[in-house]
């Protein structure tokens, strides 16, 4: 039996502010929330071994070299846009720093795996804030992204449609899911890609898209690892963490 890889999770943490005024008097307050426990829980009960980089540190402790990236069989983002990447302190002070996203297409082109989760600083984003369009990150992906915000609000809900049922990552993973999705990002497919799963409502857009690239694997997945585009009933069904679990494993080719 293949060897469980070992992962890089980054992304999936937020710091809000919030203003309160009381007449003519105000104050701020601060929280600070981590929403990656889902992915983080699968990889735990499945005997993953991760390191895990918040959002808030990925612009100066994400890996610097290849070396580094190669410590681990995969490495997943969730939320994290592209210019968390490629701007860190010793770039606004002027020096000059290596450029990740080359990084990360070349740890993949090498025999790597890449996992990027949907969300708003995920693909394209929000307001094309996460903006991966035209990066090394586009290039190893399965898909390719839109120009402009991605985002697709689905307050109704749906489920995908599962259209290569034999495909690895779904290995113990009944029909039909349990839950729903209340969003996703509008990704296009590549004409080699595998789509595992589509958005039947929405013009069969890719829920889940898997391919070769060089020696190495990438995933997109057009949800998130959390809530809300994933609603917290699809999150505690049982079989997520397998399916979760399953993708990893695939990158890592330990299935």
């Amino acid at each position: 039996m293949a060897k469980n890889p070992k992962v890089l999770f980054a992304g999936e943490a937020i710091y809000t502010t919030q203003t309160v005024f009381k007449g003519r008097n105000q104050f701020s307050m601060g929280r600070y929330f981590e929403h990656g426990g889902y992915f983080i829980k699968a990889l735990e009960k499945n005997g993953i071994e991760y390191d895990y980089c918040p959002t808030n540190k990925v612009a100066e402790e994400f890996p610097w070299t290849l070396e580094d990236m190669k410590k681990y069989d995969v490495i997943a983002v969730s939320d994290v846009g592209c210019d968390t990447f490629l701007v860190s302190q010793r770039t606004m002070e002027g020096e000059r720093t290596p450029n990740r996203l080359r990084l990360l297409e070349q740890y993949v082109l090498e025999g790597g795996g890449f996992l990027m989760w949907g969300g708003y600083l995920s693909f394209t984003g929000i307001h094309g804030k996460a903006f991966f369009k035209r990066t090394p990150i586009e290039k190893l992906l399965p898909v390719d992204l839109m120009d402009t915000d991605d985002r697709v609000e689905t307050p109704e809900g749906f489920l995908p449609k599962i259209v290569m049922k034999d495909h690895p990552v779904l290995n113990g993973v009944p029909e039909p899911w349990e839950g729903y999705f209340l969003s996703y990002n509008r990704l296009i497919p590549k004409k080699e890609a595998d789509i595992i799963a589509v958005i039947e409502e929405y013009d069969d857009d890719p829920f889940l898209a898997a391919w070769e690239y060089g020696k190495g694997r990438s995933i997109a997945s057009a949800v998130d690892c959390a809530y809300h585009g994933a609603a917290p009933r699809f999150l505690n069904w049982r079989h997520t963490g397998t399916l979760y679990a399953n993708m990893v494993k695939w990158l890592g080719r330990a299935i």
